[in-house]
């Protein structure tokens, strides 16, 4: 609160003081001669103001004692020891500067250049509360009556000032100045509307966020309260129709017939004037998530959220949804429209930004036509699904080890069903496919929005963790003298070994003649490398002393030769085995490079390709597209056949994913990472490709392909439709094979013996045919080719396998030489 100011201005120390003050306001206008804000008015443009204030007030200052603050410590509260000369003090500078802003602002417009005298009087308030002369917050509080007494565009001149001092009156004393900077800005924002005037909304929410740290609880809807005054509001009745003998077919319909035309609704997409009543009303879940909660208000939002995606899929780019009006009478008002809007150029509201909905129905046809309009129910749509998946017994099990969680926002009495949790999961798979389509830049507005989604699911962690401290604890003196100590041993100038780690000696250069030393300088143990296998056994032995060591100098010597055997063998591997180092975790386990049998490195590929091996002319790498998630295992199978029957030419890419591994896995046809490692790699961009889902990821690493193509080899994936789609966003050159699906009643039998349910079966089938008509999109896949192994080889290699094949057969039946085949075929 601020402090007592004194009524009666008959005291002698209020009148000296302000004529002190309008000394100091004529000489600031002496210093700064414009009418702007800058420059700001410092110490250094005034003399020693501490000691003139001592000086009128007739005492010293007496500082707090902190000795006397730490011995009132107690676990309800902190008393702060007050001081009545310091608070007499504060009392008689607050009534003068209160007296003088009075005056300054009665008299002075703010559009006036007369008012740099109340930017001055800040300036100067500043200068006393660095010196600890006043309240902190006296000036906060003046600026609080300022923004009171201003219009709004009064108020973006105040906050002109406020941006431009933030740093300086906020850096000493925040914690006294944190409540009324809070309530200035909370008071404004409330003045504020963020439809007319988002931009000075946003102005003073970034001005919070710079003066708060991140992570100060005051920013935070701790007990999870939903903002609940925004109401759509919208026209609940039926639409109005002029077909009376339709309502009279309607009314005579006996009840077989009302299924049968109840089930044909069931199937068609709605027209505009059918989804109205059930479109609008889901603003009510956006607006109160928690709604759903109730079965039923959880049931009428499926369904209304069901036939509002089917009609965002069933609108087409070219072909926008239109209402049922007459085009004479929307080509009448889209006219007036427009002339009113010549009308009202003079209108700033003309200008303004209107978030809300329009909710008529005669214009909802050509709201749904809006890729805008769509985008900005489907982000709605993907945050209530991330809110509900939430409160899946997955999501319920990773907070059941929250010690002390915020139940405020859990809602722990809520538990989502296996039912409804794989609903939430598929719907919100459709909002994300149908964020993804619809313009160019649509995959990239999908993966922006999926960040912003993603990062705020972490935020929303922190407030159930009850928003442990962000700021890192200091660091001890003994840490930091025992770092400074190894930062320092690493940085100092070490002498050379007389042989350097891993080299062989040359003393032989100095003993006996020229030619005798060169005879041994070209001995093949020099210059050859060794085998990759030889340090395995080095390295174990190493191993083994030090973790038994005879004494203190054999275990220091099989640290030092380990070290010098691991770095050995990892040059080697780095020619041969670079897509090995991904499952390397620790630099003390390399057991990763001995490996054999690895799918990217097995020994038929490992010394590159064979000398008889037959290339495609082009060589980019190559993407094969499965025509369903569920019917992977032919296409999976299909790719490891021509990895095989071409050795040393195809590498099949082993993709990364985050489940455990099973019993049913092959060596090497998975990287097994954590949740956390994944991550790391998706957010350093180094997926190629990548798909997340409750239950585990799965990606392309962009360094295991470009690995295998230094190699020699051309790298071989295996991924769905939008991992291709994430590819060309990507901007990776590759080339794009889809796979053509067997027939449908071929690929059922192939489904349900690998055990899926019908459900799982139709679903597959329906996805198959629906890729199978994407396939057809010119330029999007280099080929499409049936699940064949001699078409997909026909379509990778062209004309040159076929030459090849020709030639072989030629010397073969003793026609040709197979040094003339082998010339021809190149």
């Amino acid at each position: 609160m601020p402090s007592a100011a004194d009524n009666s201005h008959g005291i002698d120390a209020v009148a000296t003081f302000n004529d002190f003050l309008d000394d100091l306001l004529s000489r600031a206008e002496h210093v700064k001669q414009t009418a702007s804000l800058e420059p700001p008015l410092d110490k250094s443009s005034f003399d020693d103001i501490p000691a003139k204030v001592s000086q009128i007030l007739g005492h010293e200052d007496t500082p707090v004692d902190d000795s006397a603050n730490a011995k009132m410590d107690n676990a309800d509260a902190k008393q702060d020891v007050v001081d009545p000369k310091r608070t007499q003090r504060f009392a008689i500078l607050e009534t003068a500067v209160r007296d003088t802003f009075s005056k300054l602002i009665a008299t002075t417009s703010i559009d006036s250049p007369a008012f740099a005298k109340v930017w001055n009087l800040f300036d100067i308030l500043a200068i006393f509360s660095d010196a600890e002369q006043c309240e902190p917050g006296l000036l906060f509080w003046l600026v609080e009556e300022l923004l009171d007494s201003q219009t709004i565009a009064g108020c973006r001149k105040v906050f002109d000032y406020l941006e431009s001092r933030r740093e300086r009156i906020t850096a000493k004393h925040f914690k006294q100045k944190k409540l009324v900077i809070l309530r200035t800005c909370n008071d404004l924002l409330r003045r504020l509307s963020r439809t007319l005037d988002p931009a000075f909304c946003g102005r003073v929410f970034i001005f919070m966020f710079q003066c708060f740290p991140l992570g100060d609880k005051s920013s935070v809807n701790l007990r999870g309260e939903y903002h609940v005054e925004n109401v759509t509001t919208f026209d609940p009745g039926p639409a109005s129709t002029e077909d009376g003998p339709d309502k009279m077919d309607v009314d005579t319909d006996d009840k077989s017939k009302k299924q049968q035309r109840g089930e044909k609704e069931k199937e068609k997409v709605l027209d505009p004037d059918e989804l109205y009543p059930i479109f609008w009303p889901l603003q009510e879940s956006f607006n109160q998530p928690k709604k759903l909660f109730d079965p039923s208000h959880f049931a009428a939002f499926k369904a209304g959220l069901e036939s509002t995606l089917a009609v965002f899929q069933a609108i087409q780019p070219e072909q926008p949804s239109r209402s049922r009006e007459k085009p004479e009478k929307q080509i009448e008002e889209n006219s007036e429209s427009l002339k009113r809007k010549r009308d009202d150029k003079g209108d700033e509201l003309a200008g303004g930004f209107n978030p809300k909905y329009l909710t008529s129905r005669d214009l909802f046809g050509l709201e749904i036509s809006d890729i805008a309009f769509r985008r900005n129910i489907l982000i709605q749509a993907l945050i209530v699904m991330e809110f509900l998946l939430g409160f899946s017994p997955a999501a319920k099990e990773k907070l059941s080890n929250i010690a002390t969680p915020n139940k405020s926002v859990m809602y722990s009495d809520h538990k989502l069903s296996e039912e409804d949790t794989e609903w939430v999961t598929k719907t919100k798979k459709l909002v994300e496919k149908q964020l993804k389509t619809g313009s160019l830049e649509a995959s990239y507005f999908h993966r922006v929005v999926d960040t912003v989604v993603r990062r705020d699911k972490n935020w929303v962690r922190w407030k159930i963790e009850n928003c442990p401290p962000i700021e890192r604890p200091m660091v001890s003196p003994e840490d930091f003298t025992e770092a400074r100590r190894s930062a320092n041993k690493l940085t100092a100038i070490k002498r050379l070994r007389a042989t350097p780690m891993g080299s062989l000696p040359l003393d032989f250069l100095d003993d006996g003649d020229e030619g005798e030393a060169m005879e041994q300088f070209k001995a093949p143990d020099r210059y050859h490398l060794p085998e990759l296998a030889s340090f395995k056994r080095g390295i174990a032995d190493d191993d083994f002393e030090i973790e038994m060591p005879t004494n203190n100098a054999t275990k220091a010597a099989a640290i030092e030769g380990k070290a010098s055997k691991s770095w050995r063998a990892l040059r080697i591997a780095s020619k041969c085995k670079l897509a090995v180092f991904d499952k390397i975790e620790s630099d003390d386990k390399i057991d990763a490079i001995f490996e054999e049998n690895m799918a990217a490195d097995s020994e038929d590929n490992v010394d590159g390709p064979p000398e008889d091996a037959v290339f495609p002319d082009d060589r980019r790498p190559i993407i094969i597209v499965d025509a369903s998630d569920h019917s992977g295992r032919h296409v999976s199978q299909l790719t490891s056949e021509l990895v095989t029957k071409h050795p040393g030419v195809f590498t099949k890419v082993a993709p990364h994913i985050t489940r455990k591994p099973e019993e049913d896995d092959s060596r090497g046809d998975n990287h097994f990472v954590d949740t956390q490692a994944f991550n790391l790699m998706r957010d350093g961009d180094q997926l190629l490709a990548f798909t997340e889902s409750m239950d585990n990821c799965w990606g392309i690493s962009r360094r295991l392909i470009d690995s295998i193509a230094e190699s020699g080899r051309i790298p071989v994936a295996v991924m769905d439709r939008d991992g291709v789609q994430q590819v060309k966003d990507f901007g990776f050159t590759a080339r794009f094979i889809f796979i053509q699906p067997p027939e449908p009643r071929v690929l059922e039998t192939r489904l349900k013996e690998d055990g899926l349910g019908d459900e799982k079966v139709k679903e597959a089938i329906k996805m198959a045919a629906e890729l199978s008509e994407h396939s057809a999109t010119p330029g999007f896949y280099d080929s499409v080719v049936d699940g064949d192994l001699n078409l997909l080889e026909s379509a990778i290699f062209g004309a040159a396998l076929n030459g090849v094949a020709a030639t072989t057969e030629e010397a073969a039946a003793g026609d040709v030489t197979m040094e003339d085949a082998e010339a021809k075929a190149a």
